[in-house]
């Protein structure tokens, strides 16, 4: 399903009406934008996308890797004057692409869905199968090899995946929405 001016429109409402009534309050200082970790990255700033939205550009967003890049630290809200919520308009921007099916970044739409497989069965995430399953999907098996050897080495990531409480939980809800 491709975007439509309908949804576009209804995303712009829900961000000025529901999620963010503050955005209009934003004067551009760029303290948000100074303060992302991934901004050398995004094709548009926290700043700009704030912009785009005002000027009812949403399409522009959808069509960027911004919103797929976004750690969502919250530092960009938490340094805001205005207290505008950036972090959650990039959040919402996110999930509504999820639900039209608009995503710039070709391998996003693999990669979550392999994340919540993987969470759904054990509680969290086990970072080897996430690898595995977007090498073995990808086709390029022995994709980051050469890092893995170095990370496993240092032990900064488990081998064998750790079970949570609760995880059949978590595993309905996620299914769920599957």
């Amino acid at each position: 399903m491709a975007k439509t001016n309908k949804d576009l429109k209804r995303i712009r409402e829900d961000i000025l009406n529901y999620i963010e009534p503050n955005i209009y309050n934003c004067y551009q200082c760029g303290k948000c934008t100074a303060s992302c970790p991934m901004v050398d990255v995004f094709e548009y700033k926290p700043n700009q996308i704030i912009r785009l939205v005002l000027l009812d550009k949403i399409d522009r967003i959808l069509d960027s890797n911004s919103i797929f890049l976004c750690l969502s630290c919250e530092i960009c809200s938490s340094r805001c004057p205005q207290e505008v919520h950036i972090a959650t308009i990039m959040n919402f921007i996110r999930n509504e692409s999820w639900k039209i099916g608009e995503f710039k970044i070709k391998n996003i739409a693999r990669f979550y869905n392999i994340f919540l497989r993987i969470t759904a069965v054990f509680g969290r995430s086990f970072e080897p199968g996430l690898i595995m399953g977007m090498n073995v999907l990808s086709g390029k098996f022995f994709n980051d090899a050469d890092a893995a050897v170095k990370i496993l080495g240092k032990r900064k990531i488990k081998m064998l995946p750790e079970f949570i409480k609760g995880r059949k939980q978590v595993g309905k809800v996620i299914k769920k929405y599957l």
